[in-house]
């Protein structure tokens, strides 16, 4: 086999250079083992002629991959938009165009064709023109892409593009020209960015392309053009000798095994019968079902198989994030992506893969208690797995329709048997506790892979900077834990809060170089952001550097060179040398630039461009304008509502802030943690509204009175009530909370409480709640006719909504603790969570009016307004709220934010002071965020002391804020500087199978496991499923929107479904390939016995 190198190729070539088959075609498909080729036209010309000098490929072993351009009549368009299925039009357009060769000369080419189809070799997908909302436009748009790429053996890469169709008259007859672009003479980028694009439109992932394979009714249509009785095409026949295909047909990696593969020898899957044209399989169901199992282990496309058998459309920061830990079994990394970028999407790809694939049979994801549900939805709804959560006594399941009729979704467990599921959710602050422990430490078998969310609560006391040094308990358990588990995984948007000693807390967990102690660490990042290191800081930082190019590669002269004055290769080679050669003196050769460059490099290369993942908005805005992002990333337009308190409630709020104040100072020193936390409790609910305050009184007094427990009695107030304070020592849980609650209760007297209640029924309606309608109004006016509203208390917005209700009607819906509700006559009706969503997203609602505790997870591209009525003691909560519209994929290019302050209030001179001095919620805070994460315990600390105390830590307060505002990053650590943020995506190969291929599948029961009945429904989406052992028939879909519609009351099927069959079928087969998977999925049901009953017709 000839190279592609051994040739010399033209930069361009047009039809003046003379037989572009002979001087080009040809010669390149000689060498290639990979041709991937889009173009313009899709006709029958184009399908008996697109194959002209694919020999040479064949003989090569090769494969070829071909996206044709294809155009649909207004009518069909139309079709489509009244729920003809896109596949279908497809297939009804091309069925229209006769197949049959136009000139007899087209026949050898048609027949080599459809064999070349049939074994694999070549992959055929269809191309439309699509507009910004990916619905279909008709003619005359055109699909109008003409390139091709070609790899041979060695690996070398040719890509070629210009105006040339694959068909005889683009080859032969016409004028056209084309560029040439070769990977071993200066064409790396140009080839790059044709494979990016290829590998886009394959994977229907471009924005202006819809993508899909041929229909089978095409595909069986053309297979009858097969030769007769299992010979070659009559091509092949007069070619020189072609090798036998691999096992199961197609080359080695698309359905073939390698040659010492251990089924390499086995006779072939595929057998005629005869004289017959159409083929037969031996043991169908166990081809299908053998191959489904195995498939995820397998390279080159079962690596794709988790993501393509979900309910998640990646992007590619998160595609980059999976490749990183899946490529890199077990994985050890940090993922530090900002708020709402989709940490959880980037964990839920590995997880859904690694199970399938068999890396990972025993799964721990610690996460906060107030979390631990959401995590448990995000997994069902997204990634089809239903996993249970420990809640220290039971296991409970998400209760999805399918497994409810199956076993029960709550099963009591001991602690001898809960960690021994293969796969678990945990509480981290339950786990972390002394008496828990062990049952992980000790007795737990090892795990194949640990997730830690919110990982920055393992950190030390005073997060390193006190002289108590010691971990706290969640820090000591995970620092053994690390021990007995091959991969970890570790989740926060803020790895640092106060110092760096806590980003070195967390990487040591992943795994450091040794040199790269804690002192080393720190004292690198200190001379890194000196203005010029002299040689001996320099020797010591080159030290680190080295140590880190032993532990994870070398680093390229061409990588180097990016950072180098002028980008000089020279300068570049020059300093890697003296970095890497261990002599002090040698740096006296560097000059001032080059000094600058290497200290640069080094904080590049760190082991933290290893271990962390991190991304920001502002990144993924820059790759958008470099067309590397679909689809944009939304500006933010921000505005702050000062609202001034009427004399009434000054009075009431002043009244209040004195007996939060007197009640903890009259406190004894051992009563103190207690009612400083209820304290604060009534400080923050005051700052919501004076509603949520009263309700919290009401309750308060109950409880003194005997006639209710706490103020927890309710779970709802759970999330809700536990201080929000990320550098607390150990992160509260309910549990905390509801004991300093109770130990508090004896410091309050009912007639205190009593009279603040009185004083506070006394007042008007509140005056931020004019504020709020009035806003609404603005926006509706601005062009937004929806937006959400958020609170941090279901008692506020219990309040709210009776106001809304009245400007709105049922137009507003709720989402709480309690669930989705909606007005019901003059009360409120609880309704399911898929149907708020629903609702909303229909434009059936203008309000949706939201606490923090149930938002996470609701994702609304679609809703351009939000409010914060309340603003928490933590900003990065606010910025969680924004997340839920500032998402990839907004369809407002501006989205609008509006923040409601009380005037004159500690909080709101807080605000003031970020929102002038760093654009708070505008741009990212970077590494403002461990400065931001003081606030919860500042504000709480200012709530607790007198009148006159608390007017000087206010300005104390503010002063401190604007000083460390204009500080450098502590440390000299600015993670956004020395972590990798390329977003370069090399190709992918298509997933072996996809939810479509299960929806082929679902629609032929003689191919599922015996016992299974499958019925339609009344709708086009969804089937019915029986098996043994249920009451009922579970409705099961393939169609991932249709399940994020209906997750309540819809099952996907796919692998990991408690409904998808997991165990293997008697007479599977060890090795099965692609081929035999696709010869049977696409083969007539009529060829194989209907052993499983249908109820209903099909």
């Amino acid at each position: 086999m000839s190279r592609l190198q051994d040739h010399s190729w033209r930069v361009k070539y047009s039809a003046d250079d003379g037989d572009l088959i002979a001087e080009f075609y040809i010669p390149a498909l000689a060498c290639a083992v990979r041709y991937d080729r889009t173009t313009g036209y899709f006709s029958a010309d184009t399908l008996t002629l697109a194959l002209r000098g694919i020999e040479g490929l064949v003989r090569n072993e090769g494969h070829m991959r071909l996206i044709v351009g294809c155009t649909l009549d207004a009518p069909e368009v139309a079709a489509i938009e009244r729920g003809l299925e896109l596949r279908d039009a497809i297939a009804q357009r091309l069925l229209t165009v006769p197949l049959a060769p136009t000139l007899p000369a087209h026949a050898p080419a048609l027949e080599l064709l459809a064999w070349l189809v049939a074994h694999g070799i070549l992959e055929v997908k269809v191309a439309l023109p699509c507009d910004a909302r990916r619905c279909p436009l008709p003619g005359p748009a055109l699909f109008h892409e003409k390139s091709g790429i070609l790899e041979d053996q060695t690996g070398a890469i040719l890509a070629f593009s210009g105006s040339l169709n694959e068909t005889a008259a683009g080859w032969q007859s016409n004028w056209e020209s084309f560029h040439v672009y070769t990977g071993w003479s200066g064409g790396v980028a140009h080839i790059a960015e044709e494979e990016k694009t290829f590998a886009r439109l394959w994977n229907d992932q471009a924005q202006r392309a819809l993508v899909v394979p041929i229909p089978d009714a095409v595909r069986q249509n053309l297979l009858r053009f097969l030769p007769p009785d299992g010979q070659l095409p009559q091509r092949l026949q007069q070619s020189e000798e072609i090798p036998p295909l691999p096992r199961g047909g197609g080359p080695e990696g698309r359905g073939g095994l390698p040659s010492n593969h251990p089924g390499a020898d086995a006779p072939p899957l595929l057998a005629k019968e005869g004289n017959q044209e159409s083929e037969r399989i031996d043991n169908p169901r166990q081809v299908i079902w053998s191959f489904l199992h195995r498939a995820p282990a397998l390279p080159n496309g079962g690596e794709r198989i988790g993501e393509a058998t979900s309910a998640v459309q990646p992007w590619p920061h998160q595609i980059r994030a999976f490749q990183r830990m899946y490529d890199a079994w077990p994985p050890r990394l940090l993922i530090a992506d900002e708020v709402g970028l989709g940490k959880t999407i980037q964990a839920g790809l590995v997880l859904r893969q690694a199970w399938l694939a068999g890396k990972a049979q025993r799964i721990l994801i610690l996460a906060p208690k107030a979390v631990l549900q959401q995590w448990q939805i995000e997994l069902r709804e997204k990634f089809n797995l239903n996993w249970p959560i420990y809640d220290g006594q039971k296991l409970h399941w998400q209760p999805s329709p399918g497994l409810r009729a199956l076993q029960s979704t709550s099963q009591a467990v001991s602690r001898q048997e809960w960690h021994r599921r293969p796969a678990v959710l945990a509480s981290s602050q339950l786990m972390r506790r002394a008496d828990r422990a062990p049952e992980l430490l000790n007795d737990a078998e090892p795990w194949d892979l640990i997730i830690l969310d919110e990982a920055h609560h393992a950190r030390r006391k005073g997060g390193g900077l006190s002289h108590d040094n010691q971990p706290n308990q969640l820090l000591r358990l995970m620092r053994q834990l690390r021990q007995r588990t091959a991969g970890l995984i570790l989740l926060t948007a803020t790895p640092m809060q106060i110092s760096p000693v806590e980003v070195w807390d967390l990487l040591a967990l992943l795994g450091l170089p040794p040199t790269w102690e804690l002192d080393a660490f720190l004292r690198f990042f200190e001379l890194a952001a000196a203005p010029l290191p002299h040689n001996q800081q320099l020797a010591q930082m080159a030290e680190l550097f080295r140590a880190a190019e032993a532990e994870y590669g070398a680093v390229s002269t061409a990588i180097a060179q990016t950072f180098m004055p002028g980008q000089s290769r020279l300068k570049a080679g020059k300093v890697l040398n003296i970095l890497r050669a261990a002599s002090q003196v040698a740096f006296n050769s560097l000059e001032s630039d080059e000094r600058r460059a290497a200290v640069q490099l080094m904080k590049a290369y760190t082991p933290l461009r290893r271990l962390i993942s991190r991304h920001t908005r502002p990144l993924l805005r820059r790759y958008h304008q470099a067309g590397k992002l679909p689809l944009r990333i939304a500006d933010r337009q921000v505005t702050d509502r000062f609202v001034t308190l009427t004399p009434a409630e000054r009075s009431v709020y002043d009244a209040v802030e004195d007996y939060i104040a007197t009640t903890y100072q009259n406190a004894a020193d051992t009563e103190r943690t207690a009612v400083g936390f209820v304290m604060t409790i009534y400080r923050r609910r005051l700052a919501s509204s004076f509603h949520a305050l009263h309700r919290t009184l009401e309750k308060r007094l109950a409880a003194t009175r005997g006639d209710q427990p706490d103020l927890f009695a309710q779970d709802v107030a759970l999330a809700e009530d536990v201080l929000d304070d990320d550098i607390a020592e150990d992160a509260m849980d309910a549990d905390d909370a509801a004991q300093l609650e109770q130990a508090a209760l004896n410091r309050e007297e009912q007639s205190d409480i009593e009279r603040l209640l009185g004083l506070i029924r006394a007042l008007p309606p509140d005056t931020k709640a004019g504020r709020l309608l009035a806003e609404l109004q603005t926006l509706r006016a601005q062009g937004y006719p929806q937006a959400m509203i958020f609170t941090q208390y279901t008692d506020t917005l219990d309040f709210l909504r009776e106001l809304l209700v009245t400007d709105f009607g049922a137009a507003v819906l709720c989402f709480s603790g309690r669930g989705g509700e909606i007005r019901d006559g003059a009360g409120w009706r609880v309704i399911a969570r898929d149907d708020i969503k629903q609702r909303f997203r229909a434009g059936q609602a203008e309000i949706l009016l939201c606490t923090d505790a149930a938002a996470e997870g609701l994702n609304f591209q679609f809703c351009g307004a939000l409010l914060n009525y309340d603003m928490p003691w933590n900003p990065m909560r606010v910025e969680q709220r924004i997340g839920r519209i500032d998402r990839l994929g907004q369809q407002f290019p501006v989205i609008r934010i509006v923040n409601l302050h009380y005037e004159d209030t500690v909080e709101t001179d807080v605000y003031l002071a970020l929102r002038e001095r760093i654009q708070l919620f505008e741009t990212f805070v970077g590494r403002l965020q461990p400065i931001l994460a003081k606030l919860p315990g500042a504000f709480a600390q200012t709530a607790l002391q007198d009148a006159d105390q608390r007017q000087k830590t206010r300005h104390d307060l503010l002063d401190d804020l604007k000083r460390d505002l204009e500080q450098p990053a502590p440390g000299g650590l600015d993670l956004d500087e020395v972590t990798e943020a390329a977003l370069e995506m090399p190709p992918r190969p298509p997933a072996l199978y996809d939810l479509q291929d299960l929806g082929r599948l679902l629609k032929r029961p003689e191919l599922l496991p015996p016992g299974i009945e499958v019925a339609k429904t009344g709708g086009k989406k969804d089937r019915a499923w029986q098996q043994p052992g249920m009451l009922e028939a579970v409705r099961v879909t393939t169609d991932p929107v249709y399940y994020e519609e209906h997750a309540d009351s819809v099952e996907l099927w796919s692998p990991g479904n408690p409904l998808f069959p997991s165990e293997p079928l008697s007479g599977e087969i060890d090795y099965p390939t692609e081929a035999a998977f696709r010869a049977v999925l696409t083969g007539p049901a009529s060829s194989y016995p209907a052993k499983n009953p249908v109820l209903g017709p099909d």
